[in-house]
């Protein structure tokens, strides 16, 4: 669905086929639901368009052959094809709502939404000059080649750079495969790659010895929690957009499982030592605070897990403070 206030659009994503739990679908319009409720863009109503990604992938299709001599039988990129053909629509989507001018609030049901989000800015302009913040308990950087799960919400953030990991791979992957996940990271264009210069990780403490090498592969810019409680949230969000001083356009991409367990229990895949609510709100306020920021995701709110109504209320904060509602 778009909702649009101004120069402000609403976009959500119903995908939810790129985590091993099922359950994120409902999460976006969970928080939209929530302020309809309380009168709010009642006005807007007749502009609300719904876009869920059809019918769920056949479950089936996820297996590779069983007399598969070269391949690993668990498929290394899960609903891979359903994928592309959703977040294809869904950067066109993000890609036409910033052509008219307006910043984007993205709200998400699992974190393979990235892909469309960033690629969606990527193709309105030069991905050099696009810097992407992922705040989020886990980098994202898998790939195909390295992926222990499958699950392409794992793989987001290495769908939009130009390095497989291919050197750190633990399995095979088929020419189909392959094919594929060339072809997910060509929606926002061939060559069209983000520079790893151009990232920044926030609060990153769950990760696979393969990220963390392509991490320091790169260089990348991440600042994890213990750097948060030493220095501070304000010091660290300085030091990343410092980073990023050279980008002239930001994606804020922030993951409820970014927050501690404490506040965030409705996300797929919690982890201890995350932000607390007061450092997650100067975070998002900070961030939507530069004029360069035209997209901000909120993702993985789960509100078949324990505790939604806690978790729907800390969203709701989180947006209190980004000044897009």
């Amino acid at each position: 669905m778009v909702m649009k206030e101004q120069n402000i659009s609403i976009i959500t994503s119903e995908w939810e086929y790129g985590a091993g739990k099922l359950g994120s679908s409902a999460g976006p319009a969970k928080i939209v639901e929530s302020y309809l409720n309380q009168g709010n863009f009642n006005h807007l109503a007749e502009e609300i368009i719904t876009v869920s990604p059809g019918a769920a992938p056949h479950r089936s299709s996820d297996s590779l052959p069983a007399d598969s001599n070269t391949y690993t039988i668990r498929p290394n990129l899960k609903n891979g094809a359903e994928l592309l053909v959703h977040q294809t629509a869904f950067a066109k989507k993000v890609a036409h709502q910033l052509n008219l001018g307006h910043r984007c609030l993205l709200l998400t049901a699992d974190h393979s939404n990235g892909i469309g989000g960033v690629s969606g800015l990527c193709s309105t302009v030069d991905a050099n000059s696009v810097g992407v913040i992922w705040i989020d308990a886990h980098y994202d950087l898998h790939s195909p080649y390295t992926t222990p799960s499958g699950n392409s919400h794992g793989m987001a953030v290495n769908a939009l750079i130009d390095d497989n990991n291919t050197e750190h791979a633990v399995q095979a992957v088929s020419p189909e495969e392959a094919q594929l996940w060339e072809a997910i990271k060509g929606i926002k264009g061939i060559g069209n790659a983000i520079p790893a210069t151009n990232l920044v990780f926030l609060g990153v403490r769950d990760f696979e010895e393969a990220e963390d090498a392509l991490v320091s592969k790169h260089r990348i810019c991440s600042i994890h929690p213990t750097e948060i409680k030493e220095k501070g949230i304000e010091a660290c969000l300085e030091k990343a957009l410092q980073h990023l001083s050279h980008c002239k356009y930001l994606y804020v991409s922030f993951d409820v499982d970014s927050m501690d367990p404490t506040i965030s229990t409705a996300t797929g895949t919690p982890v201890d030592g995350g932000l607390t609510l007061d450092e997650a709100k100067t975070t998002i306020r900070t961030l939507m605070g530069d004029n360069r920021t035209r997209c901000l995701e909120i993702t993985e709110y789960n509100p078949s897990l324990p505790q939604p109504e806690e978790m729907l209320e800390a969203v709701r904060e989180i947006l209190g403070d980004s000044g897009l509602i």
